[in-house]
């Protein structure tokens, strides 16, 4: 018995020094945070159309022969020249039309309609050219064979042109639209949903630019976690729906529990076949090492004031009135997810998924908890093909010290997810 106290004299004291530890480097890290006026992050902007046309370039530089090689660049650079000339015409109507609105005082309907009418392509504007050309600033290679010089119109070939596009579009019936655009983000949660933060700023700015017709699509992977973190980043993904955008969820590896209550969010979920997707369930668990204490002659005192602000307890002991107010918070929250899932999914059958329960893709799209079986890489390469895509990632720029002083935080929250009263979705 003299061991057995000795060794939890022990645990206590080293607990007593790394808490120590761990409290002044939490206050180092405030104290830098509060010293820096700057942001602390930044938004990057990747256009996935482009790296995909990195990509076959370097694939078809390996392929082809040298002089292939250029006779390609040389082909793609005229059909980016001749869609330039095109969108230039374009710009050229709308303005004209512009200035003669404004010369007739038009109402502002007037102008709005002759706007949509003015950016909508041409048919000849839409001729199938390469798929994932190249960015229009890609300059192809130099030449030592003689390149043949950029065809040039006249004024009178450029006004046929016009007027033939014209004609076609009216023989078409209908115009094709200016292709949409599609912002990627990427949620990866942990037991706090700590990115939240992230996918706020993110949100933010594809919001003040996207318009209807625009997608968004966030790839997650979570296991899940606790209720308010992920509680408010379903919260922002509605806020994408609310705007009037289309949501896609892509889930890769794996969206259970909290990860899945965002996943429901969307108006599309897609999955990999194996990646993993449900759990909808709620789970606490508390270790209570009172009858220790209490062997080894220790006293806890809990003093609360409120009949319910202490339930279930780590050190003092614990009631039968306690476990059961504690399981009836516990089954609301489980009621309150399931509701959440079927508003979003009304075609889910929640007797059969809210067991707590996980799946793998190719199970869960007979459960309709998702919508199609794809990587949400090749579902982004389809999207490249006709629509802009655009990768956004809000991205924190710290100092060494600063990345260790997070890691040593995150590791101090793991360490206390057993605190009571913290039940999520885990």
């Amino acid at each position: 018995m003299t061991y057995l106290y000795d060794y939890l004299v022990f645990l206590a004291e080293a607990a007593t020094v790394v808490a120590a530890v761990l409290v002044v480097l939490s206050a180092m890290a405030t104290f830098s945070a509060r010293r820096r006026h700057a942001p602390t992050g930044a938004l990057e902007v990747v256009r996935l159309n482009d790296y995909l046309d990195d990509l076959r370039h370097g694939l078809e530089q390996a392929m082809l022969s040298r002089g292939q090689y250029r006779k390609a660049a040389r082909r793609e650079a005229k059909e980016q020249a001749r869609k330039a000339r095109r969108e230039a015409r374009r710009e050229a109507r709308r303005e004209a039309k512009r200035a003669k609105r404004v010369a007739k005082g038009d109402g502002g309907d007037g102008e709005r309609k002759a706007d949509a009418a003015a950016e909508a392509p041409s048919v000849a504007d839409s001729a199938p050219g390469q798929v994932g050309a190249s960015a229009p600033d890609r300059e192809p290679p130099a030449s030592d064979e003689g390149c043949a010089p950029e065809e040039q119109q006249s004024p009178a070939q450029d006004a046929a042109s016009t007027a033939g596009e014209g004609d076609d579009a009216k023989a078409e019936g209908v115009a094709p639209a200016p292709k949409s655009r599609v912002y990627a983000l990427t949620f990866e949660g942990d037991m706090d949903a700590s990115k939240v933060s992230h996918l706020r700023h993110e949100i933010n700015a594809v919001l003040t630019k996207a318009v209807s017709g625009d997608e968004v699509v966030v790839r997650v992977k979570s296991l899940g976690g606790r209720v308010p973190g992920y509680g408010l980043a379903a919260s922002q993904l509605q806020r994408v729906r609310e705007h009037g955008l289309n949501l896609v969820v892509a889930v890769d590896q794996v969206a259970a529990s909290g990860g899945y209550l965002m996943a429901a969010v969307a108006n599309k979920v897609i999955a990999a076949p194996f990646a993993v997707v449900g759990s909808i369930g709620v789970v606490a668990e508390i270790p209570n090492v009172h009858r220790l204490l209490k062997k080894n002659d220790v006293d806890v005192e809990v003093i609360t004031a409120g009949r319910y602000k202490r339930t279930l307890t780590v050190l003092g002991e614990n009631t039968d009135e306690g476990r059961r107010k504690f399981t009836e918070e516990m089954e609301d929250l489980h009621v309150l997810f399931q509701e959440f899932v079927n508003e979003q999914r009304p075609g889910v059958e929640l007797d059969k998924v809210a067991t707590g329960e996980a799946w793998y893709g190719r199970r869960a799209i007979e459960l309709n908890l998702v919508d199609e079986l794809t990587t949400s890489d090749e579902y982004l390469m389809r999207r490249c093909a006709d629509a802009e895509v655009f990768e956004v990632r809000w991205v924190e720029h710290k100092k060494p010290l600063e990345r260790v002083l997070g890691e040593i935080e995150s590791g101090l929250k793991q360490m206390v997810q057993w605190l009571p009263g913290k039940g999520g979705w885990h």
